[in-house]
């Protein structure tokens, strides 16, 4: 049983994780265990690629959403069949942590362990990005986003706060919603289209987003297709109104408001429309998403939706 932890080290958070989480597979007398810090931005690509090329059983992202997506996306990047893939797993001690919310995983030590002693693990889909101009592949597991959340992304990437990543998260949301200005966009999928002026859409395989908004609740890891909220022309104000219906997963009744199902997706703008993968920015439409269905094996309660 080769494990292998990649720890987020932002904001110290080794120093706080790792002690712990060292002495419990001690005691455990695991066989192999590696842990892995991150030193920078990005590094947990590198350090997952390399990981999975090396051999592992287990490989676990010790952080949020961004480290669980960069730590995915290295591992597809390695040259290995993907029956070799290793079963990824998370402790969320992420700013926001909201693919944990879904999957029902809590930052508990000894029931990731018991995760992995005893080979609890369901195979789930991944969304596939790829930026038309680039043509440059990213994965992600939770949610992709386009127009407030990616402005949101990109101011947050690399700034930091004394009061904490949570307040930090928080406070740039607030400075996106003051400042976006809503993109010109059209998204077609098989069976529909929509074009218009966009303050969000959540492309969701995943239900939260945002710190515990329920963007998405018929969202299921594992049936092969996306749920896509669209909010278009949609004021602030009456987004804000909305706000606590959200974090509730009750949908919003609003002409600006639609919901759709897609397995794919092709989508245009008219302006620099920015596209987010799990919290981090990966770039600018037009772009493709689409569905990997049942890309990955991942410790996870059994009766996780």
């Amino acid at each position: 049983m080769n494990i292998v932890f990649i720890v987020n080290n932002k904001n110290n958070r080794l120093a706080k994780v790792l002690p712990g989480l060292e002495a419990y597979c001690r005691q455990l007398n695991l066989t192999t265990v590696q842990f892995l810090s991150t030193l920078r931005p990005k590094h947990a690509i590198e350090l997952a690629r390399e990981a999975v090329q090396n051999g592992c059983d287990y490989l676990v992202a010790v952080g949020g959403d961004g480290t669980l997506n960069e730590l995915i996306n290295g591992m597809l990047q390695a040259d290995i069949p993907a029956r070799e893939y290793p079963a990824i797993g998370l402790l969320p001690y992420g700013s926001a942590n909201d693919f944990a919310r879904t999957a029902g995983i809590s930052n508990s030590i000894e029931k990731l362990i018991e995760l992995i002693r005893s080979n609890t693990t369901q195979q789930i889909d991944l969304g596939k990005i790829v930026l038309q101009k680039s043509q440059e592949t990213r994965y992600f597991i939770n949610i992709a986003g386009l127009g407030l959340g990616p402005e949101v992304a990109r101011n947050i990437e690399g700034s930091s706060s004394v009061l904490g990543p949570g307040f930090n998260y928080f406070r740039h949301i607030l400075k996106g919603f003051l400042r976006y200005t809503k993109k010109e966009v059209s998204c077609t999928s098989s069976s529909w289209k929509w074009q218009g002026k966009l303050l969000q859409m959540a492309v969701a395989n995943g239900r939260y987003f945002g710190k515990a908004i329920c963007i998405a609740p018929d969202a299921e890891l594992a049936d092969g297709q996306f749920q896509v909220a669209i909010f278009g022309d949609l004021s602030i104000w009456d987004y804000l109104k909305n706000l606590g219906k959200l974090k509730k997963g009750i949908k919003i009744n609003h002409p600006e408001v639609s919901y759709h199902q897609a397995h794919e997706m092709q989508i245009e703008s008219w302006d620099a429309c920015g596209i987010e993968a799990d919290g981090e920015f990966v770039g600018l439409a037009p772009a493709s998403i689409s569905v990997f269905p049942e890309a990955i094996s991942f410790l996870m309660p059994p009766d996780t939706p």
